[in-house]
């Protein structure tokens, strides 16, 4: 089996990740190493990769051009193992096209010399000669499209801009008037519309039960169904009468592996509008997206994980800082809070370090609970939480941060009667910072000169 150079950071880090494991960490600083280091693989991947199909692109535009000057065998060595199909393909279909054409301009030449009897004879066969070349051409555009799809795989982390690319993309390459990406929703157990092509802006978000119509049931059987005339089929539900365009139509399964992600919709206003040809192009095109689907939700789940705290599941200080970062670059006003708990390492020495968890723990559904979920939340470090609150001043701030601190008061925990007490800073965007590092700044200066001043201390 060849090794893809675009393989190389994952295996890298995969075994810099298995040296980690076995060192003397403590559990939670060993996870996040081991998450960083994966997740560095991935990206080392996605970045080789991109540069890769870019180059691809142009070498396979020059073999669809001309398939008798390229080396097919020195491009093989260069794509990554998941194109090498549509090479081999590709290049077939090339070189087949270019023997009907020349088989097109002998017989036309012949046509011009023929006597009357072998005149019919010969222009049935440069007919069979046009259409044997427009078939051929159809399936490499095909595979140019199934390339496409495969290109877009790695390409984004987002799933809705992911999906709302390929829907883009497909819109413009497909023969196919109107369809639909419809993804499985988990925490809901419905099939969520969640990008369109060619349909009514309403469709968007829509939601079909995993038994409901023509959709639940290719989510639910995991095979294509296809109704060649819409009218005569009660299944079809025409998008729950927000679509009433008659025709035909194609529901197709989003199955990777032995899991179905989705359902792939596509509407044609001609009765039996799709050929047997079109129906096997589309369901190459469904796996594509599927395993682009799948991609983008492992990333993703890499990501959570990576940006998270491990004993709170608040976010943590990377992904905070990137936070700020990005509502500093959308110019979004904002305090935020840096606060620290006092005397918590008396709390650990006192009870426990278990019970400086569960104190840690209580003190973060606190803070989730009170916020509001646009307000970001994280554990800044030991015993410190970072609030940013969107569109408050400073002075609205105060009051919401001296309201929980009235709540943060514990009784019963294995008999310990304590009361919580924190100090806090405030630092404002943009009325007084203009950068992340600023905002960060003045709020630990403050949080500081709290501590200084005793327990239960806010500064802004």
């Amino acid at each position: 089996m060849r090794v893809g150079k675009e393989d190389l950071p994952v295996i890298f880090s995969i075994v810099l990740a298995g040296i980690v494991s076995i060192l003397d960490l403590a559990n939670t600083y060993k996870i996040s190493a081991i998450i960083l280091v994966l997740l560095f693989g991935w990206f080392g991947r996605k970045k080789i990769k991109e540069n890769e199909m870019k180059k691809i692109r142009d070498i396979v535009q020059e073999l669809k051009e001309t398939p008798g000057f390229v080396d097919v065998k020195s491009l093989k060595e260069k794509v990554p193992l998941e194109i090498l199909p549509i090479v081999d393909v590709l290049s077939s279909l090339v070189q087949k096209v270019q023997e009907y054409e020349l088989e097109k301009l002998e017989l036309e030449n012949m046509l011009k010399y023929a006597n009357p009897d072998e005149f019919l004879k010969l222009k049935e066969k440069l007919k069979e000669a046009e259409e044997k070349i427009e078939k051929m051409r159809q399936k490499v555009g095909y595979l140019e499209l199934i390339y496409d799809v495969m290109s877009k795989i790695d390409s984004s982390l987002d799933m809705d801009e992911l999906l709302n690319s390929l829907a883009r993309m497909l819109g413009g390459k497909l023969k196919v008037e109107k369809f639909a990406i419809l993804i499985m929703d988990e925490n809901k157990g419905e099939l969520v519309v969640r990008a369109t092509y060619g349909l009514p802006s309403s469709i968007k978000g829509l939601t079909f039960a995993p038994t409901e119509g023509v959709t639940g049931l290719a989510f639910s059987t995991g095979e294509k169904i296809y109704i060649p005339d819409t009218r005569r089929d009660r299944r079809y539900l025409h998008w729950k009468g927000e679509y009433l365009e008659e025709g035909s139509f194609l529901s197709i399964p989003l199955k990777f592996g032995n899991e179905i992600l989705g359902v792939l919709n596509l509407n044609k206003s001609q009765v039996a509008g799709f050929s047997d040809d079109e129906i096997e192009l589309m369901e190459k095109i469904s796996s594509q997206i599927a395993m682009a689907i799948k991609t983008s939700k492992l990333i993703n789940q890499i990501r959570w994980i990576y940006s998270r705290d491990v004993l709170t599941g608040l976010f943590n200080r990377n992904a905070m800082m990137d936070k700020v970062e990005n509502a500093i670059s959308k110019s979004e006003n904002f305090s935020f809070i840096l606060l620290d708990i006092d005397d918590f390492r008396n709390i650990n020495l006192e009870y426990g370090y278990n019970f400086g968890d569960r104190v840690l723990v209580e003190i973060s559904k606190i803070l989730l609970r009170e916020f509001r979920k646009i307000d970001v939340i994280s554990r800044f470090g030991g015993d410190e939480f970072a609030i940013m609150i969107l569109g408050a001043t400073k002075d609205q701030a105060l009051k919401e941060i001296q309201r929980i601190m009235n709540l943060m008061e514990y009784d019963g925990f294995d008999d310990a009667k304590i009361k919580i007490s924190f100090s806090a800073g405030i630092s404002e965007f943009p009325q007084e910072c203009r950068t992340s590092k600023e905002v960060f700044e003045l709020a630990d200066m403050r949080l500081l000169l709290a501590k200084k001043n005793g327990k239960g201390q806010i500064v802004i």
